[in-house]
């Protein structure tokens, strides 16, 4: 009884939850914490969870963008980040697209959640406030940042990249001339299929299957028909015109090679692969000649192997060129020939390298092709592809909406109610 009483009048001591919630709370330097989530990341791309273009756009964001800005705002520690800490993103951002600064803002959220609140450096409540960042509202305006390219444009554009190889021809540095041939086979490619540039970046000849299905050439079927004419045999020529369908069998009268080549590429954005089919079978074919020339003349023991990169730097084992050297030569071109350019009716916005892939799309839609089927080939959901790229000039397809079937009777379709007595 006596330890009974001396413990009763002894006050209780803390529980363990109590004693954590009075632990003074976790606090770091903002250099410090994004050093460390960005060596995070590095393992993540070491382990193959997310790609080196990942890695590099965000640390891009955390470096060159947020650590200046909370700097901006005299903010050192990341607990001294609240409510209204960003409310002036996007005035200091406010010479950038919207689209650059809403990717912007995702990037800065994802540290914020997966790494600060995770290691209890940031207020939870802080973190959770929906109002933490302004809304930066995206009109359909807002998505023309690469808008599809002008038929006429093209054809300038594709003009002036074989000027600016040929112009190379008898550079004394070799290495010059086979850059530039890769870009210009990069962007006849990437037109042709609608493909992402860093997918292209990745591919190699191993997949790549080309096929010949065959053309009838008007011109070439008239010839053989006369030539076994004179030979004393007999041709019924019914004068069908060809319709430009595939020509299976190489007895075809009039058939000529038509090259198509079947790609599969596997998407570093969504990781779905996909098939491909395109019209760049004769491409690859004198490219792969271009590179085994170039080996045999520089690297007599090499040739073209099926698991090299189609557009990797030989002179640099194989290896990928940049994404930024594309970016930087494609903005040279375009500058060499911006006042000989039309431009998009649709918007002001420069074309860039990614406007290939925006004009794939939107070709294939005026030439009417089934909008599930374009879908599958350019890794896409439907409502994202007529989101993001969809850039039809109307008039393109003006005669099908304008069509008026003259001298047509209405047909008379009685209903027959099958409750009638």
């Amino acid at each position: 009884m006596d330890i009974y009483s001396e413990f009763r009048g002894r006050p209780p001591s803390p529980t363990s939850t109590q004693k954590s919630l009075e632990k003074k709370l976790r606090t770091q330097s903002i250099e410090l914490s994004v050093d460390n989530f960005l060596q995070n990341l590095q393992e993540k791309v070491e382990s193959g969870l997310i790609t080196d273009n990942t890695y590099k756009s965000r640390r891009n964001v955390l470096i060159n963008l947020l650590i200046p800005y909370l700097k901006t705002k005299g903010i050192t520690k990341t607990r001294e980040i609240n409510d209204d800490t960003f409310s002036d993103y996007t005035i200091y951002r406010k010479n950038k697209s919207k689209l650059t600064i809403n990717k912007e803002i995702r990037y800065i959220k994802y540290f914020l959640n997966e790494w600060l609140l995770k290691k209890r450096l940031i207020e939870p409540e802080v973190v959770m406030n929906k109002k933490l960042f302004p809304m930066v509202p995206i009109r359909q305006e807002d998505l023309m940042s690469n808008p599809p390219i002008s038929d006429r444009d093209w054809k300038t554009i594709n003009t002036e990249i074989r000027r600016w190889v040929k112009e190379s021809t008898n550079n004394p540095n070799h290495r010059s001339h086979l850059w530039r041939t890769v870009f210009w086979t990069f962007t006849l490619v990437m037109k042709n299929g609608g493909f992402r540039p860093e997918e292209l970046m990745k591919l190699k000849w191993n997949q790549i299957e080309i096929v010949d299905v065959g053309r009838i050439s008007e011109t070439k079927r008239l010839e053989e028909i006369e030539e076994l004419r004179s030979e004393g045999i007999e041709i019924e020529d019914d004068g069908t015109i060809d319709d430009g369908g595939w020509v299976d069998s190489t007895k075809s009268i009039g058939r000529e090679q038509r090259l198509i080549s079947y790609i599969t590429v596997k998407s570093g954005k969504t990781g779905s692969v996909r098939e491909v089919p395109t019209n760049s079978g004769s491409v690859f074919l004198r490219f792969k000649e271009y590179l085994n020339n170039y080996y045999q003349d520089h690297y007599s023991m090499r040739e073209v192997k099926g698991n090299d990169l189609v557009f990797g730097n030989i002179n640099n084992e194989c290896k990928p060129y940049s994404y930024s050297m594309y970016g930087l030569y494609w903005k040279r071109i375009i500058g060499r020939v911006k006042d000989k350019l039309e431009g998009n009716k649709f918007t002001d916005e420069n074309y860039t390298i990614y406007s290939m892939r925006s004009t794939f799309v939107t070709n294939k839609l005026i030439e009417g092709l089934d909008i599930f089927l374009l879908s599958r080939i350019t890794g896409h959901d439907v409502k994202i592809l007529m989101k993001h790229y969809e850039r039809m000039d109307i008039r393109r397809r003006s005669e099908e909406i304008t069509r008026i079937d003259y001298g047509k009777r209405r047909k008379d379709q009685p209903v027959i109610n099958l409750f009638d007595n």
